[in-house]
């Protein structure tokens, strides 16, 4: 069990809240002795965003070079989160962080993150740039952190500010602090603006996407957080399956409809979609704060998600074949199109090149046309592929009207990727694959 003893710099006198809310807290300070202590134990699971050196780190890390007297006041310091705080004597507490998902750092991380690098720095002359690093050099030098620190810790004059958010001891508490700790930690982490796809990662929105997909795609989920791929990119393709959905009559009916063109155009507006359906009462249960994934339809329409990403991948490969093949022109010879440069696909699903490098708003309008493939099953509550678009012969689709549509708007991408008519087209194309 992850039990600290935290000695404050000041009074550790408890704060209540006058609207008998059951959740409490301390403000006071810490030393970097006590700041060393804390971070063994402590991580920012529980925080929308993970820090990494930017601007904000280096201010900080020239404050506490030059004028270290001075950040008790310009920094607001960490906000740590536990289930179990005990008011111990001389101003100590004993805090609990076993628990990720609702203690450790909720705010704070860039403070907890330049005071970590610049400890290890001083200390050990090595410079780090992401938190994952950080974490991991502290928990395998962490004896020496702390035997190299009490040999200098004359170098390390400065006073960390430190709130500490608790239940009460009232019957209930601890649950209430499950259902309002995610809103808290949003809350505090505005002040930067955070993304709406932060957001949703913090109460559950995206877990089960994460179950489906994590294992083969490496998404970037927390602000800050390391990855090849966007998540809000995954989510706006994700919502495709719901725009089906809502299409058949399946989704509540006070959630709005999402027009395809955004999915292209628009990756807020289908987050934001996404995140309505997904909180939605009639779709998931919120329990501890968390919105966990009952509605089996949605489950059902999200297992689509990775033929969605795998058929992407193929359609950047395959789509200058099949231009060439419904026309006689080059794909190669439009301005929008880079031929002297090999690509990547963008998830990664498959280490082949593209020969080119282009919008992917030539062939997004096809991509949404894959909802033409998805079939309702009412006696299982099931969405499935009529055809596994991962899996599907591209050689056999007729794209001789959508490139003569491309033709009519100049080779302009963008036209392509915001044009209904493409869209339109995309869905008589697929609705004749099983035809």
């Amino acid at each position: 069990m992850k039990n600290l003893i935290l000695k404050l710099d000041h009074s550790n006198s408890i704060q209540t809240s006058n609207e008998e809310v059951k959740i409490q807290k301390f403000v006071s300070s810490i030393s970097p002795s006590n700041f060393i202590k804390l971070l063994k134990f402590a991580d920012n699971k529980v925080n929308p965003r993970i820090a990494t050196v930017n601007k904000i780190t280096k201010s900080i890390h020239e404050t506490l070079e030059t004028s270290p007297e001075l950040f008790w006041f310009k920094s607001k310091g960490i906000l740590i989160a536990t289930e179990n705080c005990e008011v111990l004597e001389r101003n100590r507490l004993r805090i609990s962080l076993d628990n990720l998902d609702y203690e450790g750092i909720m705010d704070g991380g860039h403070n907890t993150f330049a005071i970590a690098i610049y400890i290890i720095e001083k200390l050990f002359d090595v410079r780090l740039k992401k938190w994952d690093e950080c974490k991991q050099f502290w928990e395998e030098n962490y004896d020496e952190i702390e035997k190299r620190f009490n040999e200098n810790v004359e170098d390390f004059k400065f006073s960390i500010p430190v709130e500490i958010i608790t239940p009460t001891a009232e019957e209930g508490a601890l649950l209430e602090f499950y259902d309002f700790i995610s809103e808290i930690c949003s809350a505090r982490n505005n002040n930067v603006q955070l993304k709406e796809t932060a957001k949703g990662n913090q109460v559950g929105y995206y877990d089960y996407l994460k179950e489906i997909l994590d294992e083969e795609f490496d998404i970037i989920w927390k602000t800050g957080g390391s990855g090849q791929i966007k998540s809000e990119d995954v989510i706006s393709l994700a919502s495709l399956s719901f725009i089906f959905l809502k299409e058949k009559g399946l989704l509540p009916d006070d959630i709005k409809s999402l027009n395809k063109i955004s999915v292209y155009s628009q990756k807020s507006k289908c987050v934001d979609f996404f995140n309505e359906v997904m909180s939605h009462s009639e779709i998931s249960e919120e329990v501890k704060g968390k919105y966990i994934l009952k509605n089996e339809a949605v489950k059902s329409a999200l297992n689509l998600t990775k033929g969605i990403l795998h058929f992407f991948d193929r359609m950047y490969l395959e789509f200058p074949t099949l231009y060439h093949k419904a026309a006689p022109g080059k794909f190669g010879r439009i301005s929008a199109v880079d031929n002297k440069k090999k690509s990547k696909v963008p998830y990664y699903t498959t280490n082949e090149l593209s020969d080119y490098k282009y919008s992917y708003g030539f062939f997004y309008p096809l991509i949404s046309g894959v909802t033409s493939l998805m079939e309702y099953d009412e006696r299982n509550n099931e969405v499935y592929w009529k055809v596994n678009p991962k899996n599907l012969d591209l050689g056999t689709l007729d794209l001789t009207q959508y490139v003569e549509l491309i033709r009519m708007v100049n080779f302009d991408p963008q036209k392509i990727g915001k044009g209904a008519a493409f869209y339109n087209e995309s869905e008589s194309i697929f609705d004749k694959v099983n035809n």
